[in-house]
């Protein structure tokens, strides 16, 4: 939506980028997200000149505005090599001109690459693979590259960090332990089969990230976000599964945070409706704890605009919703029982039951239910996305990970 750049004198340039991303307009309108950077040039250029959406200026040393860039003019020898360090923050300018200082200062091309490769290195051999297929080895580690890319820091070494609406925060440790950066991460909905278990068995210190990530955003703007882009919520299935990836890492010894606050945001992303923002997802919880199970709205798959609608009263996801917040509701039963929450834990471990509901002891299947406690007619195991997000009865009916024995006996 805007840029700027300049430069600074004949070898520093600075600037910034603010975007308004799909994401961002749709659950978090008020939200930006912006980048500021400051970079060092390793020789004067001969010339400057500037570029935007309206047009190039020759000999000009900054633009503003969609697509603002400069172009450098140099006359260079064979094989001579011209380096551009650059800074990035969240937060301003000031902030990117710090990181570069603080991380390259003094650091040629050639050795951040040898730095990135031992980085890499050593962080891709804490899982050694064996075995005589060469092939397979190169799609696991990439496969594992990719997945520890999925995530990243975006707060600056001072501990600022970017706040909604462009605003800036500071980070403050609150646990032991080495203070946590901020991050932005993808949702976290699917993720929490897979990389919360990578990062608990061999990354836990990310792992320990992502918790105060949300924790900080909890402080913030009061609810966890399944997704977040500079705390802007960017999370686009509507749903939240925070609260039980944080559960998770309470069980499993990784509290490098304030548990107490910790505690009251899974509760809230379980349990709590009023004034929920809508970008923070689960917008049934209400009809979940009202119902024990989210009633089916055959109308919502597109309502008055708005696809796959959820709130208060139900939602078109109604089926793998339940059966997500029933396994969530679990997951938070477990941390209440831990920290001695008898009435929660009891009130959790109900609505953990919520996947009974809409069994349909006649076919054996998870079947959409409305809220007047019948059964949806017209029902195909089969069709996908109708009652069950990105799936269908025949998948979604083994969602109960929580009580694989108790499905084994509903089922027989």
């Amino acid at each position: 939506t805007d840029a700027s750049i300049r430069m600074v004198d004949a070898t520093h340039v600075e600037g910034f980028v603010s975007t308004y991303p799909k994401y961002v307009k749709t659950y978090d309108p008020a939200g930006k997200v912006n980048m500021y950077f400051y970079g060092e040039i390793s020789k004067a250029p001969a010339s400057v000149g500037a570029f935007s959406a309206a047009g190039t200026q020759p000999n000009t040393k900054s633009a503003t505005g969609k697509g603002a860039g400069l172009f450098l003019n140099y006359k260079t020898t064979a094989q001579e090599k011209i380096e551009l360090k650059i800074g990035l923050s969240y937060t301003s300018i000031a902030n990117a001109k710090a990181n570069l200082l603080a991380e390259a200062k003094s650091l040629t091309f050639d050795q951040a690459r040898t730095a990135a490769q031992a980085t890499w290195q050593r962080e891709l051999s804490k899982i050694a693979v064996e075995g005589p297929d060469e092939q397979n080895k190169t799609k696991f580690y990439t496969g594992l590259f990719h997945a520890l890319l999925g995530r990243g820091i975006a707060s600056d070494v001072s501990g600022a960090y970017p706040k909604h609406g462009g605003q800036v925060g500071q980070l403050v440790a609150s646990g032991p332990g080495p203070k946590p950066e901020f991050m932005n991460t993808d949702a976290i909905w699917g993720g929490y089969w897979n990389i919360t278990q990578l990062w608990a068995l061999s990354y836990p210190e990310w792992y320990g990230n992502y918790v105060n990530t949300q924790l900080q955003v909890y402080r913030d703007k009061g609810w966890f976000g399944d997704g977040l882009a500079n705390s802007e919520y960017v999370s686009g299935v509507g749903t939240n599964f925070v609260g039980l990836a944080v559960a998770g890492a309470y069980q499993l010894g990784i509290r490098n945070y304030d548990v107490n606050l910790a505690y009251q945001a899974v509760r809230a992303n379980e349990l709590n409706y009023r004034h929920r923002a809508f970008g923070s997802g689960k917008m049934d919880v209400k009809a979940f704890t009202q119902y024990g199970y989210v009633p089916f709205r055959d109308d919502y798959k597109e309502y008055k605009g708005e696809w796959y609608k959820t709130d208060s009263t139900g939602a078109y996801f109604a089926n793998s919703h339940t059966l997500e917040y029933s396994y969530s509701a679990f997951a938070a039963a477990q941390m209440a029982k831990s920290l001695g929450k008898k009435a929660d834990y009891e009130q959790l471990i109900k609505l953990s039951n919520g996947w009974q509901k809409i069994l349909n002891p006649q076919n054996k299947l998870m079947q959409p239910k409305l809220a007047d406690g019948t059964f949806a007619s017209n029902f195909n195991a089969f069709e996908p996305w109708r009652g069950f997000q990105e799936g269908n009865a025949m998948q979604y009916t083994f969602y109960v990970p929580q009580n694989p024995a108790g499905l084994i006996a509903a089922l027989g």
